[in-house]
């Protein structure tokens, strides 16, 4: 049932009581009811300060990316909810106040009498819910261990050192990062997800809980503080990210602090998980958080009248996609997993994966090629999606009982790229949302032709943190990286045009050295990340680069 119902003002409240009094003596609220309706009000009060509705944190970040305050960051009016949650027949669940508007439980044949409310502006149908008697108020709770070694280094580790997790992440170089210092310290990640089972429990997350980087946000589902009871997806998302447990298993942003909430509701799928997702990241944004990672996604639910079509993966048709948008605007970065329908009927990402702003990852193999159930873009705008790949084939994550094993699914190669990014916040804090996702979209190493099955590509970390100083540096020379012995990557700079010639020293016979030419590639264009990889067996060879200006001349690279 939807009923959308524009109001061109708002009558004194007094008249509203009158209304609410005759409504109420006429029906009663159902024990038994359990449908959900979005409720959207006419206007709000826009008269606060900042620090009453806003953490520090979040202050802070407004102001480091010179973000005004608007009327999305202020509460909705409490005359509004104080009014329906006189009703009988009418529980409040939560408020929202980017959309201005509330989360409600009633019954399909109460609500049409909302109708007459003159500050209510739309009401929608968005599912049912499991009935929860128990309701808690936020607690934030962060669960503290003492252990005898706490430690959680990550400079000059080695293969045995990450165990598991190894291939994983050096496939888009985060042990390039961490070997530098940078693992995500400082840098505060928000999980959403369907539930976190023996978070707290596995060796994973003990050193967490010892350095205070653990904390939960709140169970939207069932509007309670115990997340860590049921779902044991989110477990496993979190551990690729930000598990510690030195010899078996290393997330690629480890150090990264997590807070978790749960918004996903595995017994059923309706819109009203969106709303949990959007008020989870109103609360995110409240903490201060600078990251949300999301391996969630929705087209299809449950109640087929629901369902979203192709037409509108447009960024803004979605709850939840104006709600990554909106956290987005508010200073955030926000990754969410393409979705693993690439095999199904409908194929393509799913919501809020399509807003441009938006992280999307999708999955690939140890080999790099893409995974057949990776979900494929492009957006309905055209903008490329997925933005970048990771490993979601036989990723390896964390189990609720400790161990570690292997599963597929973009899922999993969306919070390693998380992890990638709160390592790359940690080395350039001052880089905006929009400045991080490009850095990781040009440095991507498909980023010249990108398509819409992997986006820009496999995404590199250790290049972006380069070409990142390249930058930092003005230089306007071009600059040549060796990321491995078969692999060349050239930062163009300023250079108008440039060809390349590169070359291998090798022996022959063991003894006698010459150089031989492996590889040209002609007008590269200026100021992009160029990868070329070589054909040859080099693995014991110098790779020797020329480069050349559009008229033939030699161009000086250091």
């Amino acid at each position: 049932m939807e009923l959308n119902t524009q109001k061109p003002y708002c009558k004194p409240i007094g008249s509203i009581l009158f209304v609410l009094l005759i409504i109420k003596s006429h029906l009663s609220f159902s024990q038994n009811t359990n449908d959900a309706f979005y409720v959207q009000f006419i206007d709000k009060d826009t008269s606060y300060i900042p620090t009453e509705i806003l953490s520090k944190k979040a202050i802070d970040r407004r102001n480091k990316y010179q973000i005004q305050l608007n009327s999305t960051d202020y509460p909705v009016k409490k005359e509004y909810l104080s009014a329906l949650s006189r009703l009988d027949s009418v529980n409040i669940r939560y408020s929202l106040k980017w959309s201005n508007g509330a989360v409600i439980e009633s019954s399909k044949t109460f609500i049409a009498s909302l109708d007459s409310f003159p500050f209510i502006k739309i009401i929608k149908y968005v599912g049912t819910f499991n009935t929860n008697s128990k309701r808690e108020p936020i607690e934030f709770h962060q669960p503290i261990l003492k252990l005898k070694v706490n430690s959680m280094e990550t400079v000059g580790l080695n293969e045995e050192d990450y165990g598991k997790s190894y291939q994983q992440n050096k496939q888009i170089g985060i042990l390039h990062l961490h070997n530098k210092g940078f693992n995500g310290n400082n840098v505060s990640v928000a999980v959403f997800d369907a539930g976190f089972k023996n978070i707290t429990e596995i060796p994973g997350f003990l050193r967490h809980q010892a350095n205070e980087k653990l904390r939960y946000g709140y169970d939207l589902v069932n509007l309670d503080n115990s997340l860590s009871d049921f779902d044991t997806h989110g477990t496993a998302c979190a551990s690729a990210l930000g598990a510690y447990d030195k010899g078996k298993f290393i997330g690629s942003g480890p150090l990264a602090k997590l807070t978790l909430f749960k918004t996903e509701n595995g017994k059923s799928e309706y819109p009203i998980e969106e709303l949990n997702w959007c008020k989870a990241a109103e609360i995110a944004d409240s903490l201060g958080v600078d990251i949300i990672t999301s391996s969630l996604g929705y087209n299809q639910f449950d109640d087929h009248n629901l369902n979203y079509t192709h037409r509108q993966l447009d960024g803004h048709s979605s709850y939840i996609s104006i709600g990554a948008k909106t956290a987005v605007s508010k200073g955030i970065i926000v990754l969410n997993s393409a979705g693993n329908q690439g095999n199904s009927e409908w194929q393509k990402i799913g919501f809020p994966a399509d807003v441009e702003e938006v992280l999307t990852v999708g999955a690939i193999n140890k080999n790099g090629s893409p995974a057949r159930f990776s979900s494929k873009g492009y957006n309905a705008n055209q903008s490329i999606k997925p933005d970048v790949v990771a490993l979601g084939v036989r990723t390896t994550v964390a189990s609720p009982s400790g161990f570690y094993y292997k599963g597929n699914g973009t899922s999993f190669s969306t919070p390693i790229v998380a992890g990638g990014v709160a390592c790359l916040l940690q080395a350039f804090p001052k880089l905006s949302p929009k400045e991080i996702n490009d850095l990781i979209r040009q440095t991507a190493d498909q980023n010249t032709k990108p398509d819409s099955i992997i986006g820009y590509g496999v995404a590199r970390f250790d290049i972006a943190f380069e070409y990142q100083n390249y930058l930092d540096r003005k230089t306007v020379r071009p600059h040549v990286l060796y990321s491995n012995p078969k692999e060349v990557i050239i930062f163009s700079g300023a250079a108008k045009s440039m060809d390349l010639s590169y070359y291998v020293n090798q022996k022959f016979l063991g003894f006698f050295r010459y150089r031989k030419k492996v590889g040209t590639q002609k007008g590269i264009t200026p100021s992009t990340v160029h990868y070329i990889k070589t054909t040859l067996n080099v693995d014991n060879s110098t790779v020797k680069i020329k480069l050349f200006d559009k008229e033939g001349s030699p161009l000086k690279i250091k």
